[in-house]
């Protein structure tokens, strides 16, 4: 034992403060390694505190933002930046194998889904008209997210759940839109067919405002069958659609034409469409030569694409005049500049004159 410890023990107080030191110094040894694992553990809790507040937030932009509500003509760019913020893990969706949530209902709905419950849940609420554009825009999100995203980790079994099942097929319509009639009575008079002209059959069918009847020959005469010309716009479709309608109401439509091998004596008519248009025999042969085949999609992007041209037209016109404008209205002010100096210089040119003469 060292002299100065012995020096030490001469005094209780010293001893029992150094003994105690002594004590406490063992006492951290003995206790640090829990000390480092208990911080390492504060740091973890830190680490997803931080993490969660992310999502905390990102969630709150949401929640705090149901009472505005967007316009419909927003949803498109609403559910662009929800679907950027699922992609970019901002929203937590998946909580463990085999368990999801919902984002956008937290405190709201059960947060344990399945993944094709959440995925029905999702796809439910976007395509209602009940709910607000905003939790549709959002649940659309989500639904293309499960979907785009999430759908290798839902399993093999429910990858199949989540293709869409084919769109039916359009039918074609020949455009301008036609209707087809047959089974015209005819009448063999000198070696050829003659029947009723196309004026009388537009007349006959004036409450579908035909626009003009063709009856088809051939070097034999009249065919017995005529191609009826609707207006070029979707009134003309209408009127076209009635036409169809009708005979098929009377049981002189398309099916019942190609149904039945005896006919009645009446005429029947159709709308014309695909099978018309490439048909063997002046039917066909006028339909290719005049018209085309076009689904109503076609014609309908169409027309928005010849509206939204014209919108950008007259957009560039009124930037083009808005501009001569402006160059006028600068000329227009350097003028009256100009102008208003020359009048201030006649003014003082005529003080000046008016002194000198009082001077005299």
């Amino acid at each position: 034992m060292s002299p100065r410890f012995l020096q030490i023990q001469n005094f209780p107080v010293l001893h029992w403060i150094f003994s105690s030191l002594i004590e406490d110094a063992v006492s951290i040894c003995l206790i640090f390694p829990r000390i480092l694992e208990l911080f390492k553990i504060l740091l973890d809790d830190a680490l997803n505190a931080s993490i969660s507040l992310v999502h905390f937030s990102a969630v709150m932009d949401y929640s705090s933002g149901e009472a505005s509500d967007i316009s419909d003509s927003d949803i498109e760019d609403y559910e662009a930046k929800s679907y950027s913020h699922l992609t970019t893990r901002k929203l937590k969706v998946k909580i463990s194998e085999g368990i999801y949530r919902c984002p956008f209902c937290l405190g709201k709905k059960k947060q344990d889904y399945q993944y094709k419950d959440l995925l029905q849940h999702a796809t439910g609420v976007g395509a209602s008209n009940n709910r607000r554009a905003k939790l549709k825009a959002t649940h659309l999100a989500l639904s293309k997210f499960l979907k785009n995203d999430l759908v290798d980790s839902a399993g093999p079994s429910l990858q199949l759940m989540v293709v869409e099942p084919p769109k039916p097929k359009e039918d074609k319509f020949v455009w301008p839109w036609m209707g087809v009639i047959v089974n015209i009575p005819t009448e063999l008079v000198n070696g050829k067919y003659v029947g009723e002209s196309g004026t009388r059959l537009k007349e006959q069918l004036s409450r579908f405002n035909p626009v003009k009847v063709h009856t088809l020959w051939t070097p034999r005469g009249h065919t017995g069958t005529a191609i009826v010309d609707f207006n070029k716009d979707w009134i003309g479709f209408k009127d076209a659609m009635a036409f169809e309608n009708h005979f098929e109401s009377e049981r002189f439509g398309k099916k019942d034409w190609y149904r039945s091998t005896h006919h009645q004596f009446d005429i029947y008519g159709w709308i014309a469409k695909a099978d018309d248009y490439e048909s063997v025999g002046p039917i066909g042969e006028h339909l290719r030569k005049n018209g085309d085949l076009k689904t109503v999609s076609d014609l309908s992007n169409e027309e928005h694409r010849k509206k939204d041209k014209l919108v950008a037209n007259l957009a560039n016109e009124i930037e083009v005049k808005n501009k001569h404008l402006h160059e006028l209205e600068f000329k227009y002010n350097q003028t009256s500049l100009s102008l208003d100096n020359m009048m201030a210089e006649k003014d003082r040119l005529q003080q000046a004159h008016n002194r000198g003469n009082l001077l005299i």
